[in-house]
């Protein structure tokens, strides 16, 4: 059994349903729901955020879902000419989901969705936690470094600052999504201010860690993938690391909850990464995730 004394969050990408519209087989949906059981069961994910989804995925995932006692919730909402394809799934047991909101940009006639924010309470101890859920368009819309991307990122730490400037002590806060950059891309590394030294962040409150830093290539000979993106076009690399969990410096200095250092970060379940190679598949991108655990104070 997992522990009531640790929360595990993660990301999936499912690729169902680009821009919302599904595309998906019977097949494929089934596949996806063997992914989200496998993150319930082999990882312990008690909040599971899935990109790339419509009503009609969502159908299948619910039912397994609640089998498992996870609440499941559409995030699809309209937003401009688009909308956001974002669903999640919570284990009710561990969370509450406490409040939800859209964050949006105007761009000349363009609306850019810069991320769904979810606010979840901790049923052990009523601590709030703050979600900060992405899905940035793909390269082949916005390059890199398009001016965009920088308007993403900015975007995106604007709504960061907002929220410190709202707390009455500094928040637990997760980015959590598809960039479609990788760590060292200046909307992430820059604009969000999402470091990999995880020292200066323990000193610098305005900064955020990026454990995903370590996950731009193959951790060992044994590891099948070297990231969690499979771009089968690619021709100097088919591999990058656009799925991240990203947080705030409370995880680290915090004595209430803080980061468990100890995982892989990228799900590599053997038969999705079959799959994420194929090129007859749909599927590119494997789940992300992370952990955090309950300070234990003695005395």
């Amino acid at each position: 059994m997992f522990s009531e004394k640790n929360l595990v969050f993660a990301w999936w990408n499912t690729s169902l349903a680009p821009s919302g519209n599904s595309r998906s087989t019977v097949d494929e949906r089934f596949m996806a729901s063997q992914v989200i059981v496998s993150l319930i069961t082999e990882i312990g994910a008690d909040f599971i955020a899935l990109g790339e989804m419509s009503d009609l995925d969502l159908i299948d995932i619910s039912k397994i879902c609640k089998q498992y006692g996870y609440s499941v919730h559409s995030g699809i909402t309209k937003a401009g000419r688009s909308k956001f394809d974002i669903c999640y799934a919570c284990n009710d047991l561990k969370l509450s989901i406490t409040n939800f909101k859209d964050i949006i940009s105007k761009k000349g006639d363009s609306t850019l969705k810069i991320a769904k924010r979810v606010d979840l309470m901790s049923l052990l101890d009523g601590t709030a936690f703050h979600l900060f859920i992405s899905h940035w368009p793909s390269r082949l819309w916005c390059e890199q470094n398009h001016a965009d991307r920088h308007t993403f990122g900015m975007r995106l730490r604007d709504s960061f600052d907002n929220l410190v400037q709202e707390s009455d002590k500094y928040p637990f806060v997760i980015m959590l999504g598809d960039y479609n950059d990788d760590p060292f891309d200046q909307s992430l590394s820059e604009q969000v201010m999402a470091s990999r030294d995880i020292d200066m962040v323990r000193r610098t409150k305005h900064l955020l860690y990026n454990p995903f830093w370590r996950h731009l290539c193959k951790q060992s000979e044994t590891h099948q993938g070297a990231g969690s993106y499979y771009y089968k076009g690619g021709r100097i690399t088919k591999w990058h690391t656009f799925d991240q969990l990203i947080y705030s410096q409370a995880f680290l200095t915090s004595r209430e909850w803080t980061y468990d250092h100890g995982y892989n970060l990228v799900h590599e379940m053997p038969e999705l990464i079959d799959m994420v190679k194929n090129p007859e598949s749909v599927f590119d991108h494997l789940p992300v995730y992370g952990k955090i655990e309950k300070v234990i104070n003695h005395g």
